[in-house]
């Protein structure tokens, strides 16, 4: 039997022990707050602790797909002025609902305070802090685990003056690059190439990216590289082009994880996988409606089509709810191999920090229900999954 047909027998299995089982207890937060994406209409705040109340219950019994009930019903996810399209498209048809649970945004404005908000738990979820950030905070010490996945490929544009000739990322050998090391899609392919590019490199660091693109106007700077927010400022820019984007040097690098305390996934397991759900049936809808979220997250955002478009147009912003664990582990070696994480990486197993097992519960579960709507995009995501997320046991067997 196929690992897909084990997997859908396993789910059956379950499904007829779980509806068998006398009771399901569930403990909830909710917020009907500004900025909250609530999982019901007219429905009032549910208790942060204890068990879940009858509003939380109904949702769970509601809940299409869902066999046992989320454990909280309001996650505090950290945003970024960029939006989040798949929790967008979740929320805008009703996915969120479905599953009995609802998104409140935590808008943040750096990558510190996402951390700091997951330490001192005003944050549950992050997704786009990349990966290289995670992976740093993993190795000092800070007990994340990764779930899933929002960009796997960024449209992220090296970039320079229009004069400046180009043959290659060796070209950035010996010059001044305002970006840092920690950009593996870059760094890992030239240490691969036998350089050393920590010391082959002049490295300026910004903490605004926008002060990137002013390093390379003004030649402080001979190369930047700049997030996917900002192709819009380089897109209008006469004096700056694009040499080459992160995913051409690199591809399937891995852009930005979706990532939460270890204690807060094993915690809340039906959550996780209740958010997974809605996110894979976000994907599959933003596949087939290009236009209208371009749409969408001219709303969601408060920006210009323009703004919007410089990346959702761009072929090479690659969304994928999927952990890939194949991608994580490669970071976490270039990273290492760049000396970029504490000494206590080493006795680190970076495969306890990867939870593929709940978004292959969540995909199988998509799939069961609404396969054969989506029957190709199903077996695209199947395929990948089990591409890039080995099982660590089974490959220690062979």
């Amino acid at each position: 039997m196929s690992r897909t047909g084990k997997r859908l027998l396993l789910v059956l299995i379950l499904f007829a022990i779980i509806t068998s089982s006398a009771a399901c207890a569930g403990t909830g937060a909710g917020s009907t707050g500004s900025g909250t994406m609530s999982a019901g209409s007219g429905s009032g705040s549910a208790g942060i602790s204890g068990s879940g109340t009858d509003t939380d219950k109904e949702k769970g019994e509601n809940a299409g797909q869902t066999d046992a009930l989320p454990e909280k019903t309001v996650i505090r996810l950290a945003y970024t002025a960029g939006g989040h399209v798949f929790n967008a498209i979740a929320q805008q048809q009703g996915y969120l609902d479905e599953e009995g649970i609802s998104v409140e945004y935590v808008p943040v404005k750096t990558d510190a305070e996402v951390f700091r908000g997951i330490k001192e738990g005003t944050i549950d979820v992050a997704s786009n802090s990349g990966t290289n950030l995670p992976l740093q905070m993993i190795s000092e010490g800070m007990d994340l685990t990764i779930f899933g996945g929002y960009l796997l490929t960024g449209c992220m544009p090296i970039i320079a003056k229009t004069e400046t000739p180009w043959t290659g990322i060796e070209d950035l050998i010996g010059k001044k690059a305002a970006f840092e090391p920690n950009v593996y899609a870059v760094t890992g392919p030239l240490l691969d190439r036998g350089y050393d590019p920590v010391h082959d490199i002049t490295w300026l660091e910004f903490e605004d990216q926008a002060d990137r693109i002013k390093a390379v106007e003004s030649g402080e700077a001979d190369f930047a590289l700049v997030g996917t927010d900002l192709n819009y400022e380089v897109n209008k820019n006469p004096g700056i082009k694009v040499l080459a984007y992160a995913s051409d040097i690199l591809p399937d690098y891995s852009c930005c994880r979706v990532e939460a305390s270890s204690k807060w996934v094993s915690e809340n397991p039906n959550t996780v996988k209740a958010l997974l759900r809605a996110w894979i049936r976000a994907m599959a809808y933003y596949d087939a409606h290009h236009d209208e979220i371009v749409s969408l997250m001219v709303d969601v955002t408060g920006r210009e089509e323009e703004f919007v478009r410089a990346y959702l147009d761009n072929p090479r912003f690659g969304l994928n709810v999927d952990p890939m664990r194949e991608s994580v582990r490669r970071a976490w070696e270039y990273m290492d191999r760049l000396g970029l994480l504490d000494e206590e990486a080493k006795r680190i197993n970076i495969d306890e920090h990867v939870n593929t097992a709940l978004y292959g519960e969540a995909l199988d579960e998509c799939q069961m229900k609404y396969g054969k709507e989506n029957l190709k995009f199903y077996e695209k995501l199947q395929s990948q999954f089990a591409k890039n997320n080995p099982i660590p046991e089974l490959e220690d067997e062979q």
